[in-house]
């Protein structure tokens, strides 16, 4: 049972962070809103745009990413569709410390206004993974509450409570279907129009889509963009699409060191959770992985450099995919993943390569090739596995593939199977494309900027590809 004398402290907390009860000018003093105002591009993410009640949604995804700005446009959304503001709340949840501080949270808002009555409200709950078992709070004020009938918002930066989640909260999530949503930095496409690269508004098409005769048109009918795609996907892999780096660019003309320091901060606080105790393994556990773009992660050479056991280096990559970092892809045997083989881990992002030798003087750095590898990987995931907030660290549509004579495929995605291949050069012909020919049978091959757009092996620029596909999150 909750304790009463705790709420008093949290109804002062809530008048605090919920300024919307008493003032309707409040987006003029709110910090995240006016970051976005004052950021150098427009950018709200449709991602909660339909959320309704009685439904429990998460929101998860890496932290810097721009949940908590998504947050506070919702409240702005809602309030301006008519809502009593006083049916919304908002709470950072890292100022909370139980799951029982959790349910005394959602009793102290009923305190407030009894006058509302059961009418349903929004809780907009931030960062709820950083408190442990924060299921269980939720769990109770569902079973025992009015909140049953509540319309919540739950987010987080870690995968690695959600197989907790469906146990404690199955049956209590609501009626709807999709109710797990991803915020992931910038897609390429949006990248370009963040960026203020001068680009049309093409329709988007899917992955199966380039396969066939229409959407072999769509390509047709972008090229005409080729020159200014290039140059724009060349800067994405060297910036990427988190928020702040793309304000950085278009201020600078380069992402600042003060966010390559918040995105390295980030990123050690989730290996420290795993054990990782000095900087100096996690910016060589990072480096490592960005010098393997293009191949697989052997794990015992990676350990022994990095002094550490095999487990332990598996643990520390599988906190960096739990984390929304990095994309782990396994080797695909008999249309399944193969778990006994090795496997390619990818940046979620291209900055993230880069952090090493932003952080480690002499730190390896990627080239082009490799960064546009790992792009192009990132972008397949996210047209293929839509909002799979745990499949970062085993995807279940895209794989890579290995044939009998030792080569290589570097993307398989089943059903299909359809395969693609990343050659960042600028001639190819399909004497590059033999190992897909052979075993798939074609497919695409994806570019700098050689191209062939008939059937069979598509030869298609891989900056053309990435702004026409259509992605999640």
């Amino acid at each position: 049972m909750p304790a009463r004398a705790h709420q008093g402290s949290l109804v002062q907390e809530l008048t605090r962070t919920n300024p919307w009860w008493r003032n309707p000018r409040w987006e003029t003093t709110d910090q995240h809103l006016l970051a976005a105002t004052r950021a150098p591009y427009q950018r709200q993410p449709v991602v909660l745009d339909d959320i309704a009640s009685p439904n429990l949604y998460t929101l998860r995804g890496p932290r810097r990413v721009g949940k908590s700005t998504l947050l506070k446009q919702t409240v702005t959304r809602l309030c301006g569709m008519g809502i009593d503001p006083r049916r919304i709340c908002y709470f950072a949840a890292d100022a909370l410390s139980s799951f029982t501080d959790l349910i005394n949270l959602f009793q102290a808002d009923r305190l407030l206004f009894p006058d509302l009555g059961d009418e349903p409200r929004y809780f907009l709950i931030d960062e709820v993974t950083a408190i442990p078992e924060w299921q269980r709070g939720i769990k109770w004020v569902r079973d025992n509450t009015p909140a049953a009938g509540d319309c919540i918002v739950a987010t987080g930066s870690s995968a690695r409570d959600i197989a907790a989640g469906s146990v404690h909260l199955a049956g209590r999530r609501g009626p709807d279907i999709g109710l797990d949503r991803l915020l992931l930095p910038m897609s390429f496409a949006e990248f370009t129009r963040c960026a203020g690269y001068a680009l049309p508004e093409l329709p988007r098409i899917t992955f199966n889509d380039f396969y066939t005769d229409d959407g072999r048109t769509v390509c047709q009918d972008g090229l005409v963009h080729l020159g200014t795609l290039v140059d724009a996907f060349e800067a994405y892999l060297f910036v990427g699409g988190f928020p702040q780096a793309v304000a950085d660019f278009r201020r600078l003309g380069q992402v600042s060191d003060g966010f390559a320091r918040d995105l390295w901060d980030v990123a050690q606080a989730d290996l420290r959770a795993m054990g990782l105790s000095q900087p100096e393994q996690g910016l060589r556990l990072l480096e490592r992985l960005s010098a393997s773009l293009t191949g697989p992660v052997v794990l015992r050479s990676l350990a022994a450099e990095l002094g550490v056991s095999h487990p332990a280096a598996g643990d520390w990559i599988g906190a960096l995919a739990d984390a929304y970092l990095v994309l782990v892809l396994f080797q695909e045997t008999g249309g399944v993943p193969d778990v006994r083989k090795q496997r390619k881990v990818y940046p979620i992002d291209p900055f993230i390569a880069h952090l090493p030798a932003r952080r480690l003087p002499g730190a390896y750095e990627p080239g082009l090739s490799q960064l546009a590898e790992a792009a192009l990987a990132v972008a397949l995931f996210r047209a293929v596995e839509g909002d799979a907030v745990d499949r970062f660290g085993r995807p279940g549509h895209l794989f890579f593939y290995r044939t009998p004579g030792g080569g290589e495929v570097d993307f398989v995605v089943l059903p299909g199977p359809r395969a693609a291949e990343s050659k960042y050069i600028d001639t190819a012909s399909t004497r590059e494309a033999r190992a897909i020919v052979s075993n798939f049978g074609g497919g695409l091959l994806l570019t700098r900027s050689a191209i062939d757009l008939r059937q069979g092996v598509t030869i298609l620029p891989a900056a053309l590809f990435a702004w026409l596909l259509d992605q999640r999150g």
